[in-house]
């Protein structure tokens, strides 16, 4: 059975999960671009004067800042919120459905008794995660640059791809640390619970600013190179090289577990 056969095999298995990742993707991507349609026709409104003793208030400066540039606003609601929470919550079921929903279905021992090896097993479904975090979370963007023009709403489009490329690189990388939990794991809630409480940990380092480099999350939402301006190879390259050893970790553990 060649990579096709087992890739397949596994977005098939997934289906359901593929299938309502990608209903609420596309609908919050509908809801983001609808939101700033009216609500840019709302702050519009607002006299002048009240603008002015509102703007003395760090919350309102937030949002003249989310609503006063739709490729502001895009990013704020995209990348640096409902991408990364939902992708969040996308990774930690697919891994802990993929490796420790097997064990608990008594069906990994099949999977590995196929003419493949487990390294080949362990990249399949690796490569099949990727692939349903790629049709999710890329058609919802495709679906916020459709409707946005469809609207009339124009943006720096280029600046947004690349925050999205930077995103779904440090997703990926969060979705590997999902695999090597749920691979250690015989219960793919455990598997899942677990990931999460990790996800807290990873994200902790983003409160401080000696230390945020080093926070997955907040990497993930390409602060660096949206708002700092940074070129996009520097967070894309770093992203890339932790994906590469946890792959290479969890690959590691898959091929060493006793099953």
């Amino acid at each position: 059975m060649n990579m096709s056969n087992l890739i397949r095999k596994e977005l098939l298995q997934m289906r359901w999960i593929l299938i309502v990742g990608l209903i609420f993707g596309l609908a919050l991507a509908v809801i983001i671009v609808v939101t700033f349609h009216y609500m840019e026709q709302v702050v519009a409104e607002i006299p002048p004067d009240l603008m002015e003793l509102l703007a003395r208030y760090e919350v309102t400066r937030e949002l003249l800042f989310i609503f006063g540039d739709y490729s502001d606003y895009v990013w704020s609601q995209w990348n640096a919120k409902n991408l990364y929470q939902a992708g969040a919550l996308l990774s930690i079921i697919m891994a802990a459905s993929q490796f420790a929903g097997e064990v608990s279905r008594r069906t990994i021992g099949f999977y590995l008794s196929r003419p493949v090896t487990r390294r080949e097993g362990f990249a399949a479904k690796v490569a099949a995660g990727m692939i349903m975090l790629l049709l999710v979370f890329g058609g919802a963007m495709i679906l916020i640059w459709i409707v946005s023009a469809i609207i009339g709403l124009s943006a720096e489009w280029g600046r947004l791809w690349g925050a999205f490329i930077i995103s779904l690189v440090w997703l990926s990388a969060y979705y590997l640390v999902g695999c090597i939990i749920s691979i250690l794991n015989k219960e793919p809630i455990a598997a899942g619970v677990i990931t999460g409480v990790a996800a807290i940990f990873l994200s902790l380092p983003g409160l401080f600013t000696a230390t945020r480099d080093f926070s997955l999350f907040y990497q993930m939402r390409a602060v660096d190179f949206f708002i700092y301006q940074q070129p996009v190879f520097t967070s894309l390259i770093y992203g890339l090289l932790v994906s590469g050893v946890l792959f290479g970790i969890g690959m590691k553990v898959f091929y060493e577990k006793d099953f």
